[in-house]
Formats: structure tokens, sequence, C-alpha cells
């Protein structure tokens, strides 16, 4: 099974990308105040400045719209550059926020657009709800 999910659609996906946005921005701002102090409100410290701000801005829409892809064949679960294998690791699905928490050797989220998704899915893992 293949899935793709936006973090602009997920709620829990969305609130983890924005806190590491909110840090590049603090660095960005940082970086901003450090050059105004070394040469003030000029021609130097302006174009350079907004140029990063308008990169960083650039950038995080560009994360938090960009598709992540992940899929599943017999034995194991692939998604962000790792292989998980399903049979070890355990499944706790939220249907509310459409995640499904991996608890094991590695503990991971897994995120979903649609909770059709996240139905195919958890069949496919071969989850049973007590």
């Amino acid at each position: 099974m293949i899935w793709s999910y936006r973090p602009y659609r997920n709620p829990v996906a969305k609130k983890k990308y924005l806190r590491t946005i909110y840090i590049i921005y603090a660095i960005g701002f940082l970086l901003v105040a450090y050059r105004y102090h070394q040469l003030g409100f000029t021609d130097r410290f302006l174009i350079p400045s907004l140029a990063l701000l308008a990169t960083i801005t650039f950038f995080s829409v560009l994360i938090l719209r960009k598709p992540k892809f992940c899929y599943t064949d017999v034995n194991h679960i692939y998604t962000g550059g790792k292989k998980i294998k399903k049979g070890e690791v355990e499944f706790y699905p939220d249907f509310q926020n459409l995640t499904v928490e991996l608890k094991g050797e590695v503990s991971k989220y897994l995120y979903f657009e649609r909770k059709e998704d996240l139905e195919k899915f958890l069949r496919d893992v071969g989850y049973r709800s007590e």
C-alpha cells in the first residue's frame, strides 16, 4: 500500500513542522539582529536580511505543502528513509488526529490525510482492535 500526506492537512504533523519552522525563523531573526548591530540600517543590511527572511518563508511553505510518501510491503513499512519491520512494532492508531504511533525498537508516528488511508493501512499491517 502507498499513501501520502501533506503536513498542512494533518494537525499533528502541522504542529511538528511548524515547531521546526519557528526555530529556523528564530535563528534567522537573531542573524538579522546581529547584522543590524554590525551595519546599522543600510543597504548592506536591508537587502540580504529581506532576502534571508523571504527564503525562509518560501522554504517553510514548501516544507508544509510538499507531499510525503510512505508505503508498505509484505514485511516492512517504509517511511522517511526508515525501514521498519511490521512484526517488531506495536500499532496505536488515533482516528481523530489521523496518526498511528509505532512503538518497538523504533518509535515513530505515521501521518495520514484521509481516514480511508488510515483504515486501509491498519488492514494491510494486520492490526486488530481490542
